[in-house]
């Protein structure tokens, strides 16, 4: 189970989180596939971590796979102190899902119902509302949305500013590392267990992994 604040707060591990995860992890998945037809060439960055300026460009397999290992711990008995990366990987997925549940509620529905999980509720359009109030119930600032802003600046005024925002630098490397990556690691197909059918994952494994991978 993902927590901050010294454990005290925890991610809870109901439906509402599996939609906001899950929503999240098709659309960028199926959005990946269509970039990879030969049409689909485009520069444009893609994948639900657009919704964080700073890691708007990491690789679309990459932001699956940062998104499926937080569902793996998410997932866990054990207890897992979440990092500002997993912060923002909560918060951009939970904003996506809410996105597609407003923009394309049929195929939300179709999604979640061709899932894994039976869900004990409906989602409908309150739905994206509960899931921000969810994330702001786990973690309640989003500093990490202005980290951007701190790439202009010399590496001493920025060390400043992470400080007045009580920010450990090793955590922003951890987000700045997410950019160097270009593939997901070997781990993503077994971690997306509970999130997506078998099936599901095996069709996405071409576009995760390349064939040497698997």
């Amino acid at each position: 189970m993902l927590t901050c604040y010294g454990d005290k707060v925890r991610l809870p591990q109901n439906d509402l989180a599996y939609v906001g995860f899950r929503l999240a992890a098709l659309e960028t998945l199926c959005q990946l596939e269509i970039s990879q037809e030969p049409e689909g060439d485009n520069d444009d960055p893609f994948g639900y971590l657009v919704e964080v300026p700073l890691l708007e460009r990491v690789a679309p397999a990459v932001q699956v796979d940062l998104l499926a290992d937080a569902w793996r711990r998410h997932c866990d008995t054990a207890l897992h102190p979440a990092s500002l990366l997993d912060a923002a990987v909560v918060y951009a997925a939970f904003a996506t899902a809410g996105r597609v549940l407003g923009d394309e509620p049929e195929l939300a529905r179709l999604w979640l119902r061709a899932g894994p999980r039976q869900l004990r509720s409906r989602f409908g359009g309150r739905t994206s509302a509960r899931l921000r109030d969810l994330f702001f119930e786990f973690w309640d600032d989003v500093d990490f949305l202005s980290l951007e802003e701190l790439q202009d600046l010399a590496p001493e005024h920025a060390r400043a500013v992470l400080k007045l925002m009580r920010l450990p630098a090793s955590e922003v490397e951890q987000m700045e590392e997410a950019l160097t990556r270009w593939r997901a690691s070997p781990v993503v197909l077994s971690n997306l267990e509970g999130l997506l059918t078998p099936s599901e994952i095996r069709g996405f494994s071409r576009v995760l992994l390349p064939t040497e991978q698997r």
